[in-house]
């Protein structure tokens, strides 16, 4: 058996100090084949700093689909997109329905409540769904938006109705994958830090046609954007969408992305996205989003019928059996 790579060695020593790692070191740990020794090592390592980093308490955000109405930015991997007619027609969520999910959340023991919406959504009704989820929720329960790129005055007015921040993301692949240009996203990052808007972000959508090169870059950028929450989301293949083809990553291969994010951005960063399996879970994922309503990761008019929506008990059960706690009560710090 060959001894391991001794740079490698260095990379992950390194890493769970806690403070960080260059991209040249973040590269070397993306090319890892997925099933090697080394890959396990990485795992561990991307524990064990998660571990430390947020007390070995995970924590379960729940997300709010508010539309499905055909959206023009058209992501070629998002089951809203016009240019992928894996929907038709308009939908939205009846605003007592969304009321009532927040507090059933809430009830539930959710650490966060976010909204989503399609670019197509009205940002009056997003202001009027912010305020009044704001009014059924506790004032210490964190409330997030994932909508459209802002201008600085719909940040603030965000911020002025309720919220505590957005979840945003510059997607792999940005302006190909997408019509929308990095500048877009990079601007709104901007808009958010300056309105007192707190950031939710990932290296995201994954798939297995994404280089070492690629993700190296994606995570570096995540990391300088001083994010509250991040980390690796791989790519769900929605049936009638341009990408489906091209397939999904393994969990294995997701998990390793997750550690080498978390040894990437040190011990600054609590919570680290996405665990969305009992791998990326036990490799330094520890956050989860449970989800109702509509989502862009399937085609269902409810993801909780039917549909790809987690829900908190089988999130929470995920966390247990993989050695986290889970935090009971609000998310701290969004304030």
């Amino acid at each position: 058996m060959q001894p391991f790579d001794p740079e490698f060695i260095d990379i992950i020593d390194k890493g769970l100090e806690g403070k960080g790692l260059e991209d040249h070191e973040v590269l070397k740990l993306y090319e890892i084949e997925e099933t090697s020794r080394e890959a396990a090592i990485l795992r561990w390592a991307g524990q064990e700093l998660s571990m430390q980093a947020a007390d070995g308490v995970a924590e379960i955000h729940a997300q709010i689909g508010l539309n499905s109405t055909i959206c023009p930015k058209n992501c070629k991997f998002c089951s809203f997109a016009a240019c992928n007619g894996a929907r038709k027609g308009k939908y939205e969520l009846p605003k007592e329905d969304v009321l009532e999910y927040a507090k059933i959340y809430e009830e539930d023991g959710a650490n966060l409540i976010l909204m989503l919406t399609t670019a197509s959504y009205s940002f009056n009704k997003l202001l009027d769904m912010v305020a009044s989820v704001r009014e059924v929720i506790s004032p210490d329960m964190p409330l997030l938006v994932n909508t459209e790129d802002m201008t600085l005055e719909r940040a603030k007015q965000l911020k002025a109705a309720g919220a505590q921040g957005a979840y945003h993301a510059v997607r792999m692949r940005e302006g190909v994958d997408t019509e929308i240009p990095v500048e877009d996203r990079m601007a709104t990052f901007a808009h958010m830090r300056e309105a007192g808007l707190k950031l939710s972000t990932c290296v995201e959508p994954v798939g297995p046609e994404h280089t070492p090169e690629e993700l190296t870059e994606a995570t570096m950028r995540c990391i300088s954007t001083e994010p509250f929450t991040s980390g690796v989301g791989k790519r769900i293949a929605v049936p009638g969408t341009q990408l489906y083809d091209l397939g999904m990553l393994t969990d294995v291969a997701n998990a390793n992305m997750v550690a080498v994010y978390r040894l990437a951005t040190g011990l600054d960063l609590r919570l680290n996205c996405s665990a969305n399996t009992v791998m990326t879970a036990a490799a330094g994922a520890n956050l989860a989003w449970a989800e109702v309503g509509t989502n862009p990761r399937d085609t269902v008019e409810r993801t909780e019928n039917g549909g790809r929506g987690a829900s908190l008990a089988q999130q929470r059960k995920m966390f247990l059996a993989s050695g986290w706690e889970v935090l009971d009560g609000p998310s701290k710090g969004w304030f």
